[in-house]
C-alpha cells in the first residue's frame, strides 16, 4: 500500500532501525513522507540510513532512559505522526526471575511510551497520530512472559485512555501476532524446523511480515477516523 495523504508529512519512528520500525520507514518514503528514525544500536541506525536514502534521518536514543528520549525529541522541531515499534522484552517467571529484569519489560514498553508521547506532544500536529505496539501475549499467556504481557496491556489501556486527553490527535495500537524478523528468528535459534513449525501452527499457513505492519501503521496514520483502536494483526491466531 503506498497512499499520497503522508505526502510531507513527518513520520518519527521509535525502533525504526530494524524490524518491523524499518519496514514503516521504507513504506513511509514510498508514501512521500519524510522519515525520523531512533534506535539504541548506532551501528544498526547508520545501516538503517544508508538504505533508507536521503529521505530520512535519526539519531541513537535508549527507550529504558528517559533523558535520551527527550534529547531525541528536542531535535526534532515538528512532527505529524509518532510510531513505537521499540521494546525490550526480558523473559523471566515471575516468582524466581530478577526483579531489575522483569521491570525493564515496563521500563520500556509501557514507560518508554509514556515519556515519548510527554516529549512527542508538544512538536506533534492537531491532526496528527500516535500508534503504539503491544503484541499477542496479552491474548495468549506463556510462561516466562507475564511482565512482558503486563506492559503490553498497559499500552493498550494507555491508548484507550488517552482518546479525550490528547484530542484531536488520535491514538491507536497495533497489537501483531508472530512476525517473520530477525528478532523472531533469533528467539527460534534460526533453527528452520521451528520456523516451519510456527509457520504451519497459523491458521493461514503463513507468519506476518513487516510489510504487513508497515501496510496497518500507514493505514492508521492516514484515516482520520481511526482512533482508539487496538488493531490486531495476527491472520486469525488469537481465535485459533
Amino acid at each position: 500500500m503506498t497512499s499520497t495523504n503522508l505526502q510531507n508529512q513527518t513520520i518519527v519512528i521509535i525502533g525504526g532501525s530494524s524490524g518491523l520500525g524499518l519496514a514503516t520507514a521504507h513504506a513511509a518514503i514510498k508514501s512521500k513522507a519524510r522519515v525520523i528514525i531512533g534506535g539504541a544500536d548506532n551501528n544498526k541506525l547508520q545501516a538503517a540510513l544508508a538504505e533508507l536514502g536521503e529521505h530520512a534521518t535519526g539519531r541513537t536514543l535508549n527507550v529504558l532512559d528517559p533523558t535520551s528520549i527527550q534529547q531525541f525529541f528536542d531535535a526534532i522541531p515538528a512532527l505529524d505522526h509518532l510510531l513505537i515499534t521499540a521494546a525490550v522484552i526480558r523473559p523471566g517467571r515471575l516468582l524466581d526471575a530478577p526483579i531489575e529484569a522483569l521491570q525493564a519489560n515496563l521500563d520500556s514498553r509501557f514507560w518508554g511510551s509514556v515519556h515519548s508521547l510527554r516529549a512527542a506532544a508538544p512538536r506533534l500536529a492537531s491532526t496528527g497520530s500516535i500508534t503504539l505496539t503491544s503484541g499477542m501475549v496479552t491474548q495468549r499467556p506463556q510462561v516466562g512472559k507475564s511482565l512482558a504481557a503486563v506492559a503490553a496491556g498497559a499500552v493498550e489501556t494507555l491508548a484507550h485512555s488517552l482518546v479525550r486527553e490528547i484530542a484531536p490527535r488520535r491514538i491507536n495500537v497495533i497489537n501483531p501476532g508472530p512476525m517473520h524478523t530477525s528478532l523472531l528468528t533469533d528467539m527460534l535459534g534460526n533453527n528452520s524446523a521451528r520456523i516451519n513449525e510456527l509457520t504451519n501452527a497459523q491458521p493461514l499457513k503463513r507468519l506476518g511480515m513487516p510489510e504487513d505492519f508497515a501496510d496497518a501503521a500507514l493505514f492508521l496514520m492516514h484515516n482520520p477516523n481511526i482512533n482508539g483502536e487496538v488493531l490486531n494483526l495476527n491472520g486469525g491466531s488469537s481465535w485459533a
